[in-house]
């Protein structure tokens, strides 16, 4: 028989997870997509989609995202849910994100695409792309 305490605390995790499903991310396969006033806000204040990325230990990988309708910023978490990497602005300027990180362990990480608000422009179209850059 189940401990009543661990039925509540699984009931409480169940109902504190979000009402939005995580799309999956595969290497080498562009994403389309559109950030919408409706979506989840962002820690600055834009919007937000997460996508899930299965890596492996040791490998770099390098995920990008480009939109012209708004700033974009990467975010990748560990499959612990640590934050593993993050990037605003790509170098050499614009508002497009380029994040390059080594995969701590083998697992389900988290890529979060935030929108930064610029004016009014904190939706709109986006790409995204992730690319496993060596596997050492």
């Amino acid at each position: 028989m189940r401990n009543p305490l661990f039925s509540l605390a699984l009931l409480t995790a169940l109902a504190a997870v979000p009402a939005f499903a995580a799309d999956k991310l595969t290497p080498g396969r562009a994403v389309e997509g559109v950030l919408q006033a409706s979506d989840r806000s962002s820690d600055s204040g834009g919007r937000s989609h997460d996508y899930t990325l299965d890596l492996d230990a040791g490998q770099l990988v390098a995920i990008s995202a480009k939109s012209e309708d708004f700033d974009t910023v990467l975010i990748l978490f560990g499959p612990d849910g640590d934050r593993v990497a993050e990037n605003d602005d790509k170098e050499g300027g614009g508002t497009d994100s380029l994040l390059v990180a080594s995969t701590p362990v083998t697992g389900t990480y988290a890529v979060r695409l935030n929108s930064l608000p610029m004016g009014e422009g904190h939706t709109g179209d986006y790409s995204l792309r992730a690319l496993v850059v060596s596997d050492d």
